[in-house]
This record gives C-alpha cells, sequence and structure tokens, in this order.
C-alpha cells in the first residue's frame, strides 16, 4: 500500500526519458541475479555450513516495502527483526543509496516499531509510521533520532536528526506532486448522543455490573480484530473521510461527507483533484464488497464517478490528468444472486473521462455522468490476476501479478493491447516503488533460498566516466541475512510438472532432504523394492486460492533440513494458472484438489527415494481442510498435521467471519437444498468413519476464520475411533499473526510428532 501510495504521487509528476527504449533493455535483462543470489559456495564454504535450525527462526531478518526517493538516488524500506526475549517482532525503516554505493542506515529508533516510508513529493523529507503516528525525517538524517514531538520545518530543512511530527496530519499522508498538501483519512465521529437515562439507581447499577457483550448486529467478529464495534453506526466505527493539510502544517480541513469509509487516495497531476474507492453500501450488512471510484477536489466537490456493483481498488491518474485506470473485479453479491459456476475475473479498467471539475454537491449521491464515465477493460484478454496499477509516463500501465510459482512485474498499453511480462526469473517481486522519472524501480526479491531482501533496478544506467565501472543493471541495496545464510546449509527445490488423471497439467516442487541426491543429475537416487528411502510430507497451501512457488519458507526448510523430502504442489484453485483453473474447484472441495495433489504423491514417488511407508500430509487453513479430508479418503500417509483445519462446513458457515466463500463456492447457505447438499459432501466429519491416520491438530483459540471448534469436531471423531491424535490449543491466537514463541513451539511440536510417526529420518 506504501508504495502504490507513493507510485501514484510520484508518478504523476514524471518528466522521465523515452521509458519504452528503457524498458527495452528492462526486458532483454530482466531475471539477472545479484552476485550473491548467482554465486555457490565454494566447496571449502560448503563444508563449514550447517543444516537449518529452529532456533534460527529468531535469527532470520527480512527487508521489504521499499519506497523509491523521486530522485531514484535513495531507497528507504523496512527491514522486520525478531526480538526473541520480547516475544514480539521489531519493524525498522533504514535507507540506502539505490546505486549501491555505500552502505544502509538505519533511520528510525530502535525502540520503535517504525514502517511504511514514504517520500514527500520534492524528496526532502521522509515520513514514517510509529506508534501510529507519522513522523517526518530530513533526508539527509543518517541516525535514528528519539526525538518525539516538533512543528513542521520552515523553508529550510532541519539542521538535526531528530523526527518531527506536522501539525494536523491524522493520518497516512498522501503528498501532492506540486507539494504544496498533505491528504489523508481520518475517523470523523458524530456528535456524542445524549447521555442514558435509567429508571432507577438498581437499573443503572444492574447495567454497569454487566461485563457481558450484547449484539444486535451480524458482522460482530473478525480475525485479529476481535469482537466488532457495529458497522452500521456512525458513532460507533466513525467514517473515515477525505481531509487537507498545506504540507507545512495546519488545521485540517475535511473534503468529503460521504459517512464511509475512503481508501485509495491519488492525487491528479495538476494537484487539484484526488481520486479514491469508497462503498456507499458499506453499512449494509447484507451487501458485500462494492466500492465506487470517487473524485474530491481540493474545494470539496466531489463526484461519483460509479454505481455499478463492481468492486474497484487502487486508482491511479494518466499523466494527462483526464483518465484514472483502477482494479476492479464485479462484487459478489453480483455473483451469489446470478448462482454462477465461478467467480468474477480481477481486471484493470481506464476511466476515460474522470477529470471533470465536479458538478455535484459534497454528499456526491448521483453520477456525475454515466454515460461518459463506462470504463475500457485493460485486461479482458489475459487471463491472470493483475495488482494494484501504477501510470507510467510512457503509455503504459504496470502493475505486478502472479505466474506460476512466481510473482513478476507486467505492464499493458494505456490505448489498449497485449500485456507484456517486464521482469522474469524462478522468484518473487512485490511492493515495486519508481523513481519519478521512471529510470529506476525497487522491489522485494525472494526465493526459496533467500529471505526477503530490496533490490533497486537501473535498466539503463549512465554512462560511467574513464576509469569506473559501469553499475550492473539491478543492485543489492539490502543484504540483511548476509552472515546467517553463509552458515547455511539450504536446499534448492525442483520444480515438478505432472498430470492429474484428468490430464490437467500441475505445477509443484520437491524440496530434497538433507542428504538426498537430485532425481536429474547423474547420481541420482532411486526408488527400489527394497525397504528404506527418506520420508516424504506433503504440504499444502491455504486459500485455496493462493499458490506456492519460487519464495523463501522457513517450515519447508526446517523440514528438509530434518531429513523430510518436503512436497509442495499448486492444485486447482491455485492463482496464478488462469481463470479456469483457479475456479474449478467451485461447488466442491476435496474432489479435484485432492486428486491434484496425490497426483503429484505418485509422480514424487515414481521420481525419488521415498519410503512410501513413512509419508505424512500437513497444510494450515484450506491446506488443514485438505488433510483431515485427505485422511478421509486415503489410508496411504502413516501421519498428518491439520493446522487451522475446517471439518464441518455447515457448523463453519455460522461460526467464522466470512461466511462469503460458503455461499459462492458451495452454491448457497446450509438452509437452502443445493448449498446443503455441497456443504455436506465436502466436510470431512462426514466421511471420518474409518480414518485410521494418526492426526495432530493445532489451532489458535481466537480464530475467527476457522473457529476452533471446526478442529474439536474432528478431534472428537478421531479418539472416539481409537485413533491416536493430539490437540495442541494456543491462547489469545487468531488465524495469523501468531507471536513468535507460539510459532516456534507450534514447529517445534511438529517436528516431534513426525519424528513419533514417521520414524528418524535418514541422517
Amino acid at each position: 500500500m506504501t508504495a502504490s501510495v507513493t507510485l501514484h504521487s510520484l508518478a504523476a509528476t514524471a518528466t522521465c526519458r523515452a521509458l519504452l527504449v528503457v524498458l527495452g533493455l528492462l526486458v532483454a535483462t530482466s531475471g539477472l541475479a545479484t552476485p550473491a543470489e548467482a554465486t555457490p559456495p565454494t566447496p571449502a564454504t560448503a563444508k563449514l555450513q550447517r543444516p537449518l535450525e529452529l532456533e534460527d527462526y529468531y535469527r532470520l531478518k527480512d527487508a521489504g516495502s521499499p519506497s523509491l526517493s523521486p530522485d531514484g538516488t535513495q531507497v528507504a524500506y523496512v527491514v522486520t527483526i525478531v526480538v526473541e526475549d520480547e516475544n514480539r517482532r521489531r519493524r525498522e525503516v533504514w535507507l540506502a543509496p539505490a546505486d549501491g554505493s555505500g552502505e544502509p542506515v538505519r533511520v528510525t529508533d530502535p525502540d520503535d516499531d517504525a514502517s511504511s516510508p514514504r517520500w514527500t513529493s520534492d524528496g526532502r523529507l521522509l515520513s514514517y509510521s510509529a506508534g501510529g503516528e507519522w513522523y517526518f525525517v530530513a533526508i539527509d538524517a543518517r541516525s535514528g533520532p528519539d526525538a518525539r514531538s516538533a512543528t513542521a520545518p520552515d523553508d529550510d530543512a532541519p539542521d538535526d536528526d531528530a523526527p518531527f511530527q506536522i501539525e494536523g496530519l491524522e493520518g497516512a499522508p498522501v503528498f501532492s506532486p506540486d507539494g504544496r498538501w498533505i491528504a489523508f483519512t481520518a475517523p470523523v465521529p458524530p456528535p456524542p448522543a445524549p447521555e442514558r437515562e435509567y429508571a432507577s439507581d438498581f437499573e443503572r447499577q444492574t447495567v454497569e455490573r454487566f461485563d457481558g457483550r450484547i449484539y444486535d448486529w451480524m458482522n460482530y467478529r473478525f480475525d485479529r480484530r476481535g469482537y466488532l464495534a457495529d458497522p452500521r453506526d456512525p458513532a460507533a466505527t466513525p467514517p473515515r473521510e477525505v481531509h487537507l493539510i498545506p504540507a507545512t502544517g495546519g488545521e485540517a480541513r475535511r473534503l468529503t461527507e460521504l459517512g464511509v469509509d475512503a481508501r485509495g487516495l491519488a492525487w491528479s497531476p495538476d494537484a487539484r483533484r484526488i481520486a479514491f474507492a469508497a462503498d456507499a453500501h458499506q453499512r449494509d450488512e447484507h451487501s458485500y464488497e462494492r466500492a465506487d471510484l470517487w473524485v474530491v477536489g481540493i474545494d470539496g466537490v466531489t463526484d461519483r464517478l460509479t454505481d455499478d456493483e463492481f468492486n474497484y481498488s487502487a486508482p491511479s491518474w494518466s499523466p494527462s490528468g483526464d483518465q484514472v485506470v483502477v482494479r476492479g473485479a464485479e462484487g459478489l453479491d453480483v455473483v451469489i444472486r446470478e448462482g454462477r459456476n465461478r467467480g468474477a475475473p480481477t481486471d484493470l479498467f481506464i476511466f476515460d473521462d474522470a477529470g471533470g471539475t465536479g458538478a455535484r454537491s459534497p454528499a456526491a449521491t448521483q453520477l456525475r455522468n454515466p454515460a461518459a464515465t463506462q470504463p475500457r477493460n485493460l485486461t479482458a484478454q489475459w487471463d491472470l490476476i493483475p495488482g494494484a496499477p501504477t501510470w507510467g509516463s510512457d503509455g503504459h500501465v504496470y502493475f505486478a501479478a502472479g505466474i506460476g510459482g512466481n510473482t513478476h512485474l507486467f505492464r499493458a498499453p494505456a490505448s489498449g493491447g497485449p500485456v507484456e511480462q517486464v521482469t522474469h526469473g524462478d522468484r518473487r517481486l512485490s511492493s515495486f516503488s519508481f523513481s519519478a522519472d521512471f529510470s529506476r524501480v525497487a522491489y522485494r526479491a525472494t526465493n526459496a533460498t533467500r529471505p526477503g531482501d530490496v533490490r533497486v533496478w537501473t535498466p539503463n544506467p549512465p554512462l560511467p566516466a574513464a576509469g569506473e565501472a559501469t553499475l550492473p543493471p539491478e543492485v543489492a541495496v539490502s543484504d540483511v541475512n548476509r552472515e546467517l545464510l553463509a552458515q547455511l546449509e539450504l536446499a534448492s527445490p525442483e520444480r515438478l510438472l505432472f498430470a492429474s488423471p484428468d490430464g490437467t497439467e500441475i505445477e509443484g516442487w520437491m524440496l530434497p532432504a538433507r542428504g538426498h541426491r537430485s532425481a536429474t543429475g547423474p547420481e541420482a537416487r532411486r526408488p527400489s523394492a527394497e525397504p528404506g528411502g527418506f520420508p516424504l510430507i506433503l504440504q499444502i497451501h491455504g486459500g485455496p486460492h493462493g499458490t506456492y512457488g519460487n519464495d523463501f519458507s522457513f517450515d519447508r526448510q526446517l523440514l528438509a533440513a530434518h531429513g523430510y523430502m518436503v512436497l509442495y504442489v499448486n492444485p486447482r484453485a491455485s492463482t496464478g494458472y488462469g481463470e479456469d483453473f483457479r475456479w474449478a474447484t467451485w461447488g466442491g472441495w476435496g474432489f479435484k484438489d485432492y486428486e491434484d495433489v496425490m497426483a503429484g504423491v505418485d509422480h514424487a514417488i515414481a521420481r525419488y527415494d521415498v519410503d512410501t511407508t513413512r509419508m505424512g500430509v500437513t497444510g494450515y487453513s484450506y491446506g488443514g481442510f485438505l488433510t483431515n479430508w485427505i485422511v478421509t479418503q486415503t489410508d496411504r500417509f502413516a501421519a498428518a498435521a491439520a493446522g487451522a483445519s475446517i471439518s464441518n462446513w455447515i457448523s463453519d458457515y455460522g461460526v467464522a467471519d466470512i461466511p462469503r466463500t460458503k455461499e459462492s463456492e458451495f452454491f448457497g447457505p446450509p438452509w437452502e437444498t443445493r448449498g446443503l447438499e455441497n456443504l455436506l459432501r465436502s466436510s470431512p466429519i462426514v466421511h471420518a468413519k474409518g480414518v485410521t491416520t494418526p492426526t495432530l491438530f493445532v489451532h489458535g483459540e481466537s480464530d475467527h476464520r476457522v473457529p476452533i471448534e471446526e478442529a474439536e469436531q474432528m478431534y472428537v471423531a478421531l479418539k472416539k475411533q481409537g485413533v491416536p491424535a493430539r490437540f495442541v490449543r494456543y491462547p489469545d491466537s487468531y488465524h495469523g499473526g501468531w507471536t513468535p514463541w507460539r510459532t516456534v513451539h507450534r514447529a517445534w511440536v511438529q517436528l516431534e510428532w513426525w519424528e513419533q510417526w514417521l520414524g528418524r529420518p535418514v541422517p
């Protein structure tokens, strides 16, 4: 989010070199590895390397959320560190020369939890979030200040390195292209209601002594947010309206009066209008998200550009200021109402007449000009899922997207035409941030053997002076795990392609166990009829509309280091393989996806030295559901570990925080015949008779996405039948965002489970 907001404002002021020529070189050189990535360890170094240990979880760092300065000379980014003694993760903002010519320096105090760096439009100041507030620091500051209050700067930059706040700023800053204004969203509560009157002191005492909760609204809980205030009531959930202050600070001026939240603010190039998304139906409990596109002028006049039941987000202006591109998909209400057999595709849409001066009142309850704001679908003929768009200065729109097991940068001509992949390679790139002239781009990069680090690409570097070396096109500006990675012997996955029973091609990977020779090498080990071989663990991703691929996984590397072959595949419903593949399980989970993962197991057995008597299966969330499903369908696995696992779709409908999945992908709620049939037939608990696989259940007790009663049902079903089972419950833990101590314990207890039931792996 930070990067995209910065891109919108920076790209709007771009006066760049011809990017078409630049990106010709960009495409030609894409996928180039940095020296650290390309150079394997020498034999002498390899002898000193050790396998990954569970304790290394506390040592690993991650770098991401890059924000490139407007002139492209510096990049700010966030380093996340695990503070073991305090059982928390700490984020720090760092700054580095974008050409790799100097060492990174920390900008924020180590005691802060700082994130979301973003630059002012002139590049003089860097802002960041800490403790729920926003701070600014001069770009020549190189150390972590600890001051916590100051006023806005005058025309001259501050001469010290202390961070300061800007008066009137109460939200994430979005800087206007001309540097005069800061826009942000902030809650606007209505006037306080009259104090409640009681009939007697006894009645008052009765109310004041009540220590429970009372709800009369449907959406009363959400994962990682807990129990929610009334979403229907503006007093309980004040709307986040658009506000404006001068860049030097001052009293905030409210621009919108929508009564709902505004999101994704994007300045027009002339700094007179702000595009954003807002869902006018936000307070309707029976409406799923359908945010429209809006534009508000700095005079407070608001235009509503859409009311078409699509859900739009992340607007970005064209350099000319008369067009806006947004990411959008038809709303889920339409999909459910029409009983469609697949979800709606996500595309990029261009509104060609978005630059009007505004003709509605600030409430903007009517469309400005419905006939003139029909969008063009920029990616209609493209079968993948685009991320948030950024309008470049070369007539192209840029966006990230997953493609198989990778994530890369793509672009499409704003006037229409085929989508072109810009970056390449077996890795995942994200959080793209461009310089104002688009001559450089920063991003987070990761692959199977390297956690996240920040890279800056200079695809068309300036000619070097006499005697100077030419800068490489891609520079590693961070290397936060350099010392640790030099110590570790990590496994490299081998890509697999195989056919499911109906002929569908499935992609997967095998992370070989420590000591296993490559299946493709000259000394490949092959399975034999003799007992032995390596134990195998099938790992299943969440979602199901997620994907595995070429990124770093501590869990998978830990299993491989302990001697397990780790098989992970992308069954149908995974993203990155097109719309047909994405929606192939619509109407029933556990059928085609089960066939896909089991075909992967058979393929691995035929290719690798696997002991088929020592195979395990595991997954979390959807992966936990499919783990539960698998043990009801086959006894081929010697053990299973189900994390945050669904067992009963009927009960899950009413207790989970997102009933939408059941209403859409299972064709209705349980009180409708079609929905009931589909929910029942995909519920592992219904098929639990005869299960023999020892199963470990791990679950957070505060999980609202998959409430813990789902695991409780499957646990009891197995125990009733005498099946070995163990239940590990983590208090105050949601579906995600677990504390480091609990995360490490979960990995430890699973390693213990695998050793108990799969035996000690081959050394």
